[in-house]
């Protein structure tokens, strides 16, 4: 089964299973790894940082050194991954200076609590707090993939960030589910909403052949952002986990969007797009 979400052979299972906002939807939407956080195969130099929610939720997350002069990743991983593995994936963008705070979420890697979407978005604030005075001043890029996706775009409804990037995003949480089985699922994510109502800077990244959020999720939230500050990005060939060579690229573009300055050149199989042309 895909790691994200719900199919159709889940589908069998819960229209027998109790009530709607019972264990075994939640259970197939939050797979959380048990297994403690570790720093083996990370960035030298990486270290856990602790932080409390607003709720009094102990957490911890995992910090990755850069350079001074650069914007810091907070990086909200997908559903089925932690911050290790999250990190083990990006840690590579260390070498070109960023410095990467991947977030763990409640009732994951050991974590306290229970993972549900207000959990989430509390433990986002959590760690965007962290960050911020990690930055030292720098700007903070809140980076969401998947889930992860829909807990940084929850987090820009309540809070105005420097830049937001999503990689392999879906609309709502419940598009992702057969229809019948919509109305199982307890938690929403409703990113569309989220995206009509974006005043921050917003970068869509999508593989076009990512078989777990589809790249038409990608593009109808590309519509919703007509007019936007920011770009899309789609990958062509690339899964739901980009290589990071290509999104390498695609940060020296951004900085470079940030920056006010023309972009430079992206890898042959990025092709990218400005929201404000689709005005």
């Amino acid at each position: 089964m895909p790691p994200l979400l719900i199919r159709a052979a889940l589908l069998s299972t819960l229209l027998v299973a109790a009530p709607a906002c019972g264990s075994p939807v939640t259970d197939r939407i939050y797979p959380a790894p048990q297994e403690a956080l570790t720093l083996a195969g990370l960035p030298s130099g990486s270290k856990f940082l602790p932080v409390t929610t607003r709720d009094g939720v102990k957490l911890t997350g995992i910090l990755a050194p850069g350079r001074a002069d650069r914007p810091l990743l907070l990086v909200f991983h997908g559903n089925a991954s932690s911050a290790t593995t999250a990190l083990r994936w990006l840690g590579p963008l260390t070498e070109d200076g960023y410095r990467i705070l991947s977030a763990e979420y409640r009732g994951y890697s050991g974590n306290a609590g229970k993972p549900s979407e207000a959990g989430l978005v509390q433990d986002a604030a959590a760690f965007l707090a962290a960050a911020r005075i990690e930055a030292g001043g720098q700007p903070v890029w809140v980076v969401g993939h998947s889930l992860g996706g829909g807990v940084a775009l929850a987090l820009s409804r309540s809070e105005k960030l420097d830049a937001l990037v999503t990689i392999g995003t879906f609309t709502r949480i419940r598009d992702m589910a057969p229809t019948l089985a919509r109305a199982l699922v307890p938690d929403e994510f409703r990113n569309a909403d989220a995206a009509r109502a974006l005043d921050e800077p917003w970068y869509l990244i999508h593989g076009s052949r990512d078989d777990v959020v589809p790249v038409t999720h990608g593009k109808a939230l590309f519509d919703l952002a007509a007019g936007k500050d920011g770009r899309a990005f789609v990958i062509r060939d690339a899964d739901h986990r980009p290589a990071v060579r290509d999104l390498r690229s695609i940060l020296a573009a951004i900085a470079a969007s940030q920056a006010k300055q023309p972009l430079p050149p992206l890898s042959a199989n990025v092709m990218t797009s400005s929201f404000a042309a689709t005005k």
